[in-house]
């Protein structure tokens, strides 16, 4: 070791040299050996000597998982949210905060102060205004447990900040539909449809959300479908039709859903099936992605979930049925409306041809009855004569009633009078009675008298009302409100409480058929008599029940059929309002 120190170490050496050496016999940089002498050998530093030592042999103990972990965003997410979630805000200020992704690490001092106060606010039930980026974050919180105790809980408060909040931010409609059917899949809260329904189907609505959608409407008591969703469902460009075009674009769009309606009544009737159960397609198995487009930590729940889904859009019996009633409903108003031309290879049983038929030659029956009677003009009442002319008519009863009373105590007054020729008096049995004079008031009895003994034979004294018969007459009865009624009747007017205007507006949406309808049921009659009105409306009895009671949830706030009965609690009102029939339009 020695010997060599003077000489360059092998990488300064040139690679010639090397091998020249090799040829010496002298040892390579390759070929040297490091000796290590004991320890009590070995020459402290301070003496010059330069020595290389081997490290001691040790091993560090490593956790590769823990030590060298990544955090997501959406785990820091989580971690932070629960250091959070019992945090109580005080009042702030509003600070605005617009972010794409936004979390906690997002905002700044004052507006996680905000948000904190915010939070606190929505938690016991109030909701002020705030910007949709905190709105997100609080939706985040709740997705990953953050908030609530039992599942159902946490739904209702994504449900409650959805409804509050949906007005000013249409946007959450596209996520929290999804957000609340991954809740209720992960915690099996059941497959319930999110209310309220849709009248539209958005496009960025899923495939999974779509055909629930389409279950609860065919599934519901009263099929009930727009336009816009039942040309989702045929195979037909209909608005591309030159009926469609150039006439009948309002007709097709106004009764196509209600021929739907009317043939999906028919065969639960007929057949004891609606269209959802005799088109069924088969199940069909996919993997939904959680809580897409949110900041969601997919170690909490997963990432995907297999479900099973019934494709009603996608079943081709069904869209063949469809489109051949919405076809046959064209060629049916191109009929009534005299345009020319019809769509071929239209073909459906012939009894639902009948129904489709019928119904629509009332329905056009039916509107030009309302078209007529709009034309008509207008009678204008004067409401102060009618009152005054109640008012002398009641007189005049009173007056009469107790002219009655008055001959029945004394007995009949004999008034004689001379013979032009004779001059024997002959009794006459025509008793006297009193005129009233509007403008005067009445005359005197002595006045009536000496008319008598004027030289007029066949003079005899008219009623008050005899002289007004003429104005009368000229009036519609079922205005008058009980002017001249017989006193039993004006006793059992007076017995009944006045009608609500929900019971007005209720006679004023009902067509005559279902006036029928529920006369009927308040008569007890049987089937036969309201099949016979519902035959006559082209409808059938059930279909005219359920449309009576969809009108009486919306005036009323209740049904008024129950089975074949009318309710009990409203029997009188509704007997009422049918008796007073007219006087309600």
């Amino acid at each position: 070791m020695k010997d060599n120190k003077d000489k360059p170490f092998f990488s300064d050496m040139p690679a010639w040299e090397g091998r020249r050496a090799e040829r010496m016999g002298q040892p390579a940089f390759a070929e040297l050996e490091i000796q290590v002498e004991p320890p009590d050998r070995q020459q402290s530093v301070g003496e010059g000597a330069t020595r290389v030592v081997a490290p001691e042999s040790w091993s560090r103990e490593v956790d590769w998982q823990q030590d060298f972990r990544y955090i997501s965003r959406e785990q820091l997410f989580v971690r932070k949210g629960k250091e959070l979630e019992v945090s109580q805000g005080d009042t702030a200020q509003f600070v605005p905060f617009q972010t794409y992704w936004p979390t906690y690490d997002e905002m700044q001092p004052r507006q996680l102060k905000w948000y904190l106060f915010w939070r606190t606010e929505v938690r016991s039930g109030h909701y002020p205004d705030t910007d949709l980026s905190y709105l997100f974050v609080y939706l985040y919180e709740l997705i990953h447990g953050i908030g609530w105790v039992e599942p159902s809980e946490g739904y209702a408060q994504i449900e409650r900040v959805w409804q509050a909040y949906r007005e000013r931010y249409p946007k959450l409609d596209i996520y929290v539909r999804e957000w609340l059917y991954d809740f209720a899949l992960i915690f099996h809260l059941g497959e319930a449809p999110v209310n309220p329904p849709l009248t539209k189907l958005p496009r960025s609505l899923s495939m999974e959300l779509k055909e629930l959608e389409w279950q609860r409407k065919f599934s519901a008591h009263i099929l009930e479908l727009s336009w816009d969703l039942l040309r989702m469902l045929i195979d037909y460009e209909a608005e591309k039709s030159r009926y469609y075009i150039e006439q009948g674009r309002k007709n097709l769009r106004h009764y196509a859903p209600k021929i739907v309606t009317l043939v999906d009544g028919y065969l639960r009737k007929a057949k004891g099936s609606r269209l959802l159960e005799l088109f069924v397609p088969r199940e069909k198995k996919i993997s939904r992605y959680l809580f897409r487009s949110a900041v969601y930590d997919h170690g909490q729940y997963g990432r995907t979930r297999e479900i099973t889904v019934l494709p009603y859009s996608e079943h081709p019996p069904l869209r063949a049925y469809l489109t051949q009633l919405v076809r046959l409903t064209e060629n049916k108003l191109r009929e009534l409306d005299g345009f020319k031309g019809r769509l071929k290879g239209v073909t459906v049983e012939p009894d639902i041809e009948q129904l489709i038929s019928r119904y629509l030659r009332n329905e056009y029956a039916q509107r030009e009855a309302e078209v007529a009677k709009a034309r008509m003009p207008k009678v204008k009442i004067n409401v102060a004569k009618l009152r005054k002319l109640k008012q002398e008519s009641d007189e005049v009863r009173d007056m009469l009633l107790s002219e009655e009373a008055l001959v029945s105590e004394k007995g009949q007054k004999d008034i004689f009078r001379k013979d032009s020729v004779g001059g024997d008096q002959i009794p006459s049995t025509r008793p006297v009675q009193a005129e009233l004079d509007f403008e005067h008031g009445w005359q005197a009895e002595e006045e009536t008298a000496v008319a008598a003994e004027s030289g007029w034979p066949e003079f005899q004294a008219l009623p008050a009302w005899e002289e007004t018969a003429g104005l009368a007459e000229q009036i519609d009865p079922s205005q008058l409100a009980g002017a001249g009624c017989p006193a039993e009747e004006k006793s059992r007017a007076t017995e009944l409480p006045a009608l609500s205007s929900a019971w007005h507006e209720l006679f004023v949406s009902l067509s005559v058929s279902q006036r029928g309808m529920l006369l009927s049921l308040l008569n007890g009659e049987g089937s036969a008599e309201r099949q016979a009105i519902a035959e006559q409306a082209g409808s059938m009895p059930e279909l005219l029940v359920d449309e009576i009671n969809n009108l009486a949830m919306e005036w009323l706030g209740d049904l008024l059929v129950d089975g074949d009965e009318i309710v009990a609690e409203y029997r009188a009102e509704l007997r009422q309002m049918l008796e007073a029939g007219p006087e309600l339009v």
